[in-house]
């Protein structure tokens, strides 16, 4: 009897055993911990979620940092090789066209279709040339600033996480800079918003005047959600101007506020935007400028003289068929990362320190108009992840990435008071979405006086380029984090 009973025992263990699968072995530290190589290629809200669980040497972290130098110096290298080798191609092909204009005094048929084969190619070897340049110039940097970003958040963010819970613990919160949030709209931030009105118009009519900003939207009810959507977080702000938005139709993932509550934002990135909580944390950075008045700390006589100087020489440039190689010519041509290469940063109010502050104000305004205070961060991340050089350089110019801005807003969030049921997304939102890109579709096919990289000239289409990938990209998948 009793050896039947242990037999049985044997049989249910057994079974339990086999329902349960193989016991795990015991894990290797490679196994569940990501490296630093894998970490920096990560979203900023990853990093900030291991960041606590990790235990990194500062000589760990200063090597990769040199690693990431010399990665960066080669790219600029490989880029820099490309750039020249372009333009030997444009230097053969105007030879060949000077040999061509020698040889007779008029065209016929076949001198005339070889003519338009170089003039297409040179087009087509321009545009690549200063395609490249910009990567080159801009792209590679912020690639590799958002790392650098990541791996000082990934050293200091423990220490700020627990630096503000015990300022919390300790009734300390509100000594805080602008750390009186209950009295949003009672607060003075940047006295004498009213007068910046007269120079934020001074700024729009001189953008006009140069041809500088895209065509605005002309959907109404596009604009009216747009329209009202900025105004519910200007009413939850310190603003004591009247906002006058404007939606631009081009491709350009970007938004921009001038001074006196002029507030542009692109159809890219409402289109980019994945949820309401991303575009209003979007729009509540570009109030915060404004209620803080950065633009017009920033803006002097001479600055604003310079900004229009810039601006006409851009204007000249396209308008006589050059090429503008500060990233206009291409808002023109392919709409989605020129203007912000061409504003001025001082116009924007964009420094560092103004950045960090537009980052905590604008986490307080989500907050008190009842949107998750994380929407802007999620979008900044969004770019962040961007694969390629090209997509996010016209936005990171504007917004620069630096640990300083990512840490100041988690630790303002950290410091608000807990609300229940954030804003993250709203029907309206995504069927404005919709209807926005048939929009923008079909009035880019109204519109006749766009212009194009041809000129006159008519030229093969060339196949559209993916924007190229970093060969520095190799995600991590997110059970990786997970410890999975």
């Amino acid at each position: 009897m009793r050896m039947r009973k242990i037999t049985c025992w044997i049989l249910v263990l057994s079974v339990v055993a086999l329902l349960r699968g193989p016991r795990p072995t015991a894990a290797r530290a490679d196994d569940v911990t990501p490296s630093l190589e894998q970490l920096v290629q990560q979203s900023y809200l990853q990093v900030l979620d291991i960041a606590p669980t990790l235990t990194i040497r500062p000589a760990e972290i200063e090597a990769f940092k040199k690693k990431l130098e010399r990665e960066k110096k080669a790219e600029q290298t490989r880029l820099k090789d490309q750039e020249q080798a372009l333009d030997r191609q444009i230097k053969q092909a105007r030879q060949e066209l000077d040999r061509l204009n020698k040889s007779a005094s008029r065209d016929d048929a076949e001198m005339a279709k070889r003519r338009q084969e170089l003039q297409c190619q040179i087009l087509r070897f321009r545009k690549k040339s200063a395609r490249t340049k910009v990567e080159r110039e801009h792209g590679l940097n912020v690639l590799y600033d958002n790392r650098l970003a990541k791996l000082d958040l990934l050293r200091e963010w423990p220490g700020v996480k627990a630096e503000v819970a015990q300022t919390i613990a300790s009734g300390r919160a509100r000594q805080r800079k602008h750390g009186d949030v209950e009295d949003i709209g009672f607060r003075e931030l940047g006295e004498g918003q009213e007068k910046d009105i007269k120079r934020g118009e001074e700024a729009v009519k001189e953008l006009h005047r140069y041809g500088l900003l895209p065509p605005e939207l002309e959907d109404e009810t596009v604009n009216t959600y747009i329209r009202n959507l900025a105004e519910k977080i200007g009413n939850n702000s310190d603003l004591k101007v009247p906002l006058r938005v404007k939606v631009l139709r081009t491709d350009e993932i970007n938004a921009f506020a001038l001074p006196g509550g002029f507030l542009y934002i692109n159809s890219g990135l409402i289109l980019k935007a994945e949820n309401e909580s991303e575009l209003a944390g979007v729009l509540a950075h570009e109030i915060a400028h404004i209620t803080a008045r950065h633009s017009a700390r920033l803006m002097t006589r001479a600055t604003i003289a310079n900004i229009i100087y810039q601006a006409a020489q851009v204007a000249a440039l396209i308008f006589t068929g050059g090429v503008a190689t500060v990233g206009v010519y291409y808002a023109l041509q392919y709409g989605f990362y020129g203007l912000g290469l061409a504003l001025s940063l001082a116009l924007l109010g964009v420094s560092r320190a103004f950045e960090v502050e537009a980052d905590q104000l604008g986490a307080q305004y989500l907050w008190k108009a009842g949107y998750d205070p994380r929407g802007f961060v999620s979008f900044f991340d969004k770019m962040a992840s961007e694969k390629g050089y090209i997509r996010s350089v016209s936005f990171f110019r504007t917004h620069p990435p630096f640990y300083d801005r990512i840490v100041s807003t988690f630790r303002e969030i950290a410091f608000l008071p807990p609300k229940e049921n954030y804003i993250t997304d709203s029907p309206e939102f995504q069927e404005i979405k919709k209807r926005l890109k048939a929009v923008v579709e079909e009035e880019k096919k109204k519109d006749p006086k766009a212009p194009t990289l041809r000129k006159q000239l008519e030229c093969p289409e060339d196949e559209e380029e993916p924007a190229e990938e970093s060969k520095l990209w190799s995600p991590l998948p997110d059970s990786c984090l997970a410890g999975g």
